[in-house]
């Protein structure tokens, strides 16, 4: 059985992993299926760049969850762009971890990177917003 989830998530932290852990400076989000940990490279989004996203995504006792396809877009709420249905696909690079290039970051302000996350027979939309500052 299938189950769609769409959860708008407010910016949290957390660690999922133990102190030295690579993860250790992501955000965690907590969902009823999984967890997400994401990270970002740069680590501070920027205006006229793009970024590329790193998820691991684990069950509640914290183990890795391997073989979900996953993909993720970018907009900004009230102010419709073309792009904002623009999926880009994330691979897994190892068990439980995937990655994925956005496109560039056009302007300052609020912006969404929604997830779209099909593991086991669970298929979640989790909204994590960010806020990128105008360059000086």
């Amino acid at each position: 059985m299938s189950h769609k989830f769409t959860i708008a998530i407010l910016v949290t932290s957390g660690v999922l992993f133990g102190g030295c852990s690579k993860w250790d400076s992501g955000k965690t989000f907590e969902f009823p299926d999984f967890d997400l940990t994401v990270k970002t490279d740069p680590e501070t989004l920027q205006v006229g760049k793009n970024a590329e996203f790193s998820i691991l995504i684990s069950d509640q006792e914290q183990v890795v969850i391997p073989g979900c396809v996953t993909r993720f877009r970018q907009f900004m709420p009230g102010m419709e762009m073309s792009s904002d249905n623009d999926y880009f696909d994330m691979r897994e690079v190892k068990k439980g971890v995937y990655k994925g290039k956005s496109s560039e970051f056009s302007m300052g302000g609020d912006w969404v990177i929604e997830f779209d996350i099909k593991c086991q027979n669970s298929n979640q939309l989790a909204q994590v917003p960010y806020h990128l500052e105008w360059p000086e």
